[in-house]
């Protein structure tokens, strides 16, 4: 689906005229500098997304944009509906999720040079059997894994940029949250807990479990997991990563260094 359809489809452009008009009288505007979400895909990046958009300053733009991959033009008036539809939901900033903008982060600070980027990681191992259900390859999901950490360890120096490991948010959520919120400049507030007490639409129209993750009911499975109380997904890859697989990633030297670099192991005695 191309950029033009997926605004059509899913921002309700002509539906939130009204609430714009409304929240515009009220001097409601945007105030703060867009935030990103970027990481491998299966890492994490739809759930940060899902507890940001709970957040009573921040629209979650409700699909994954591919923005930086389209001209200049298209990405002007994707902005332009995007603020639009912040200040028709009450907010003042949004946030967009993206896994493949990683590889784009000098076109997210060319464009909008305050923005602040969370670059979401995950344990290689559980990532590539993710992928591996989705592309039924675990050789192209570890090769992905590898490939777009490295655009945003690039970037782990710049302030504006702050690395969030799944693990750390599920796992430690009670630290991780306020110091995520911190970093945006935004407050910490409850609704970031009850988050999943109302539904969201970022995959499919459906919240429903479609009872597999694969296939065509990708996308209704990923919608229905981010409708969930946050849960720990972390360490599937130990029932579930056959020895062929830990012997190929343990033979991908690039992969067993990042993930050493990452913490996540200290040899390849696992």
């Amino acid at each position: 689906m191309g950029l033009t359809a997926k605004i059509l489809k899913n921002e309700k452009f002509f539906l939130y005229t009204r609430q714009y008009l409304e929240q515009r009288l009220r001097g409601r505007r945007i105030e703060a500098a867009p935030i990103f979400l970027v990481g491998c895909g299966h890492s994490g990046t739809s759930v940060l997304l899902r507890l940001l958009a709970a957040h009573s300053k921040i629209y979650g733009v409700p699909y994954e944009s591919r923005v930086f991959s389209h001209p200049g033009l298209k990405q002007w008036l994707t902005s332009k509906i995007w603020n639009r539809n912040t200040v028709a939901h009450g907010k003042h900033r949004w946030a967009e999720k993206t896994p493949i903008h990683v590889r784009m982060i000098d076109r997210i600070f060319a464009r909008y040079p305050d923005s602040r980027v969370l670059f979401v990681v995950r344990d290689g191992r559980d990532v590539s059997i993710s992928l591996r259900k989705r592309f039924g390859n675990f050789d192209k999901g570890l090769r992905r894994w590898v490939d777009d950490n490295r655009y945003g360890l690039i970037w782990m120096g710049d302030p504006r940029v702050m690395t969030v490991k799944y693990e750390d948010l599920v796992k430690r959520y009670d630290e991780t949250m306020p110091r995520i919120c911190e970093f945006i400049g935004e407050k910490f507030e409850e609704a970031l807990i009850a988050y999943h007490e109302t539904p969201a639409y970022i995959f499919s129209e459906n919240v429903r479990n479609p009872g597999s993750g694969s296939g065509k009911n990708h996308k209704e499975f990923r919608n229905w997991q981010i409708n969930q109380e946050l849960f720990d997904g972390s360490g599937k890859w130990l029932k579930e990563m056959t020895e062929e697989e830990k012997a190929c990633f343990k033979a991908d030297k690039a992969a067993m260094q990042m993930l050493i670099d990452f913490g996540y192991a200290t040899g390849d005695d696992w």
